[in-house]
């Protein structure tokens, strides 16, 4: 039998010497540290270090856990700020961020206050922000006032098209990339298809993918005797159009009242997006129903809460910790008595309990197929664009659950990994069906091919 020996450091911080297990963090031993913080929670210098060490591992559940049984000793006043607005308690977020008083935190401020229906508020402390702001970080906070200033119904909008948004959503990867700026004026030889092959890794459309569309780019070169790189651009789209043929799809909900099932990690923009999708169907004249099926995440049933109020929509919900299956068991037959068209059911997303999350989903499957045997019409998986493909190892959990029948891709407008839907749809074979490119409530829209694949390679 082989004994290790445990270091003096090691030996300091298990008895709770906050200067040992800083030092075991310095070393890079987080996860050693962190279990032993967890041993000390009750005080109160080692607590401080462990919601720092939570934070930094973006951690923010356990972090929020913290700030709730401890209150605000914990960290900086903008370190809970980004805490409270990770987990969508956005009255605690706003408080916070307006404590900290610099531009960043203020806009910050202003912009939750957008997210929430708050505009009048919302236009007030972007404008503070803007008066302080530098020169630099201007754009972006001027693009909100003006927006704000649209639904205030201060001045018109305008309308942009598809191509328009796909471009503004995918600005940070093109940034990153520069996969348009690669085919200008460039010889076509084998240095040339060595950097598109880095570019579109980087993109993170994936190793094997990219080196597929650069092998078929070289055979494509040859047969049709192509010498300069921007002939090549147009042969690249229409590479990457054949890969996303078939990706689209619309959401299917039929049926009255039809059920829409809506799965995702917490932090994915899973409450967002339903509360976008709620937006867009009350707007066609649909009554629809939310359902607060995470009842595990302290601010869950808030934000949704929240969206339901910004849609128009009624909500179903119970205290937390109550039984997922029960809410939506309520849920389905007030639909079913009240003549709802749409009931869109919020579930829980806690990734690292996996099979009790899988029991669970499969439960309120059959708890819906009780009342509606036809149901759900559709299960809609939210994924994260700003972690690109691992996403595809959270669908192949989420699909051992349940058939999932479509996808939405969130945050492209923050991601420098837009390429990854072209992962996603290679490797899951499932419905790209909507996409979401900004943080209003009308930044969600139907997933076209064509248009990603001209705004990606612009």
């Amino acid at each position: 039998m082989i004994f290790f020996k445990r270091s003096e450091t090691e030996k300091r911080a298990k008895k709770g010497d906050k200067s040992a297990i800083l030092e075991l963090i310095r070393k890079g031993k987080k996860d050693l540290a962190r279990k032993l913080l967890e041993n000390y929670e009750e005080n109160e210098d080692l607590r401080k270090v462990l919601f720092d060490l939570y934070y930094e591992e973006d951690n923010y559940l356990q972090a929020y856990r913290l700030l709730e049984k401890y209150g605000g000793e914990l960290g900086t006043a903008r370190k809970r700020a980004e805490v409270y607005e990770r987990v969508g308690n956005h009255a605690l977020a706003l408080e916070e961020y307006l404590k900290v008083g610099d531009w960043e935190s203020i806009s910050k401020a202003g912009n939750i206050c957008r997210l929430t229906g708050n505009y009048q508020k919302a236009l007030e402390l972007l404008r503070r922000a803007l008066s302080i702001a530098p020169p630099s970080a201007r754009q972006p906070i001027e693009e909100k006032i003006e927006e704000v200033r649209e639904r205030l119904g201060l001045e018109e909008k305008k309308k942009e098209s598809l191509l328009e948004k796909f471009r503004k959503g995918l600005t940070k990867t093109r940034e990153a990339v520069e996969l348009g700026v690669l085919f200008k004026g460039r010889k076509v030889d084998e240095e040339l298809f060595d950097e598109l092959e880095e570019v579109l890794v980087r993109a993170d459309v994936g190793v094997k993918t990219s080196l597929s569309i650069v092998e078929d780019l070289k055979k494509t070169a040859v047969r049709k005797n192509i010498r300069v790189s921007d002939d090549l651009k147009e042969e690249t789209k229409r590479i990457l159009k054949g890969i996303l043929k078939g990706s689209e799809g619309k959401l299917n909900l039929q049926g009255k009242p039809s059920v829409l099932l809506v799965l995702g990690v917490n932090g994915s923009g899973k409450t967002t997006t339903i509360g976008k999708i709620a937006k867009r169907l009350t707007d066609q004249g649909k009554k629809v129903l939310l359902v607060a099926g995470d009842t595990f995440r302290a601010a869950a049933v808030e934000q949704l809460e929240a969206w339901s109020s910004r849609a128009g929509t009624s909500i179903v919900k119970k205290e937390e910790g109550s039984d997922p299956a029960s809410v939506v068991y309520e849920g389905i037959s007030r639909a079913v008595e009240e003549g709802y068209d749409t009931v869109i059911v919020d579930t829980a997303g806690r990734l690292h309990t996996k099979e009790p999350l899988i029991n669970e989903l499969r439960k309120i499957k059959k708890v819906v197929q009780k009342l509606l045997p036809q149901q759900p019409s559709e299960v809609l998986l939210v994924l994260d664009s700003t972690i690109g493909q691992n996403s595809i190892q959270q669908a192949k959990i989420f699909k051992e659950a349940l058939d999932i029948t479509g996808i939405a891709i969130t945050k492209l407008d923050g991601s420098a990994k837009g390429g990854s839907l072209i992962a996603i749809w290679k490797e899951l074979r499932i419905p790209i069906k909507l996409v979401g490119v900004g943080e209003g409530i009308y930044d969600l829209e139907d997933f076209k091919a064509e248009e990603y694949v001209e705004a990606l390679v612009e």
